[in-house]
């Protein structure tokens, strides 16, 4: 069939010698970074009329230049906890760097706090280069991080944003297409570039959709003549082209080192069987409508720890999930059933036994905060209940969300690191000989930070690098639970010293709830 379609071409070593040159053209990386960012518009950054200004006498127009927008993102920074210069006092290269080097977080409010860093629409950080291009190292890290997650979407998002995209963003663009499958606005850019590695593969993606055969063949039969393909590259787009052609790859192969095209052609022919352990952005393929349902809710799973997918999403599939109540059955999803009709129950004892295994199994799963958010109503509804333990064992879950109702925020009891809990949602801090060591910390930074509030003229050092202290901050609790005191101490310390005492609370918090817990549920 392909040597059909190329046969039509009669002449094709003239067009082979004219394409040829273009797909030659591997042009340095470093002479498209010039384009960066020549037009990015956004509808939130159109400027308001100055008329009624400049019509007033003695007004001078001092033009700026063109305002730098890499520091380009989906949250703006007065909606978040972080200073509004979080990032503009940090060299860029060096921030990109720790950026970069970030490793797994174990708690979910520092995924979800790492995740909020990377989508922070906030002033770019500095560099040698010049005010155009400042930021742009570092958004490249923000958006390959945000791939990295699996938070495709909010990577997407972004890069819809910039009109005239750089080698380097074009490569991004491209992979996200190929892990979402919405490849249109890419493929409609694609024929602007030379064909830089991964390009002409993706090109050919782009003429089949339009089928366009013969392109798709002709680009095929050029870049296998410029050994553009490794064998397996050939062999896919070669299935691909035709699906008549008999493979002979091994289909058992390590999903972890195949590259996104690879993984589009593979992935869309169902012929990958996905591992026990998956990259987030792989994870995303396979958590998405149309996968089985036993295979998209581990997935679903691994995606919302991160808060990559909404926890409600992954609690409806619970319930849908065909085989919730048979035997050997996810253990999650007849929990959620269970749960579902003990909420419904008039029976303490049976709301406590399945309360107490149902969060057993979301801790092992690293999905508290989210079990305790689906069930955030039922919870603080157990505030009228007899038994101090259902009473504790609801504070201790409510605790990881952002409302654990004022009635049980009344109540008192014998366990310490559940009063820990609630004199913190309270903001009271006054020292109790029961507390934990955390616990003590944790009110003494509180206390120390108010009373910097007096006099009230205390700043912070304008030259602090609050970004990267907060970065460092959460590196060293990424082992969560299992972290050393003193790291841990460290860290709260460091994030108290830049003003963010609200996320100091929130890491405490989860920390303590989930001692709490563990002696509860285990």
């Amino acid at each position: 069939m392909i040597s059909q379609k190329i046969s039509s071409f009669f002449l094709f070593f003239i067009v082979l010698t004219n394409i040829s040159s273009v797909v030659h053209s591997n042009e340095p990386e470093l002479q498209n970074a010039k384009k960066i960012y020549r037009d990015i518009v956004r509808p939130s950054l159109i400027p308001i009329s100055s008329t009624n200004i400049l019509d007033k006498r003695n007004v001078e127009e001092t033009f700026l230049g063109e305002i730098n927008l890499n520091g380009i993102g989906l949250l703006s920074i007065e909606k978040t906890k972080f200073p509004g210069d979080l990032w503009s006092n940090s060299n860029e290269k060096v921030l990109s760097e720790k950026l970069n080097s970030t490793s797994k977080l174990s708690l979910s409010t520092t995924n979800k706090i790492f995740k909020r860093l990377l989508l922070v629409d906030a002033k770019p950080p500095l560099n040698s280069i010049g005010f155009k291009n400042m930021g742009y190292l570092f958004l490249l890290s923000r958006i390959d991080q945000l791939i990295k997650l699996g938070a495709i979407d909010e990577a997407e998002e972004i890069l819809n944003y910039i009109s005239e995209p750089s080698i380097e963003i074009m490569k991004r663009k491209i992979e996200v297409a190929l892990l979402n499958g919405r490849l249109s606005r890419a493929c409609n850019l694609a024929n602007k570039y030379p064909n830089f590695k991964g390009m002409l593969q993706f090109k050919i993606i782009c003429f089949v959709r339009k089928n366009d055969w013969q392109a798709a063949a002709l680009a095929f039969t050029i870049g296998s003549s410029l050994k553009h393909f490794d064998e397996k590259e050939k062999q896919l787009l070669s299935n691909y082209l035709d699906p008549d052609i008999e493979t002979d790859y091994q289909i058992d192969i390590d999903i972890n080192k195949l590259s996104p095209t690879n993984f589009y052609l593979m992935h869309g022919k169902k012929e990958l069987v996905p591992s026990e352990i998956l990259p987030n952005k792989y994870a995303y393929a396979f958590s998405r409508s149309g996968m089985p349902s036993n295979i998209r809710l581990k997935y679903l799973e691994q995606l919302a720890s991160n808060y990559v997918v909404n926890a409600n999403t992954l609690f409806n599939l619970y319930r849908s999930n065909p085989n919730r109540d048979k035997e050997g059955a996810n253990n999650a999803s007849k929990a959620v059933t269970e749960l579902d009709k003990a909420f419904n129950s008039a029976s303490e004892r049976k709301k406590l036994f399945v309360l107490k295994k149902a969060a057993k199994i979301f801790l092992e799963k690293e999905l508290l905060p989210q079990f305790s958010s689906e069930y955030k109503k039922e919870l603080k509804n157990l505030h009228h209940s007899s038994s101090e333990k259902l009473i504790d064992l609801a504070i201790a879950l409510l605790s990881l969300t952002d409302d654990m109702g004022n009635e049980l925020l009344m109540f008192e009891s014998d366990n310490a690191d559940i009063n820990c809990l609630i004199n913190i949602k309270k903001s009271l801090f006054v020292y109790n000989e029961r507390d934990s060591d955390l616990c003590s910390l944790v009110k003494k930074l509180n206390i120390e930070t108010i009373k910097k509030t007096f006099p009230k003229n205390k700043k912070y050092d304008d030259q602090m690098e609050k970004g990267l202290i907060l970065l460092e901050g959460l590196n060293l609790i990424q082992n969560g639970f299992s972290t050393d005191f003193e790291e841990l101490k460290l860290s709260l310390n460091l994030l108290t010293q830049i003003g963010l005492i609200d996320l100091v609370n929130e890491i405490s918090i989860e920390l303590i709830a989930l001692n709490a817990l563990k002696k509860m549920a285990l």
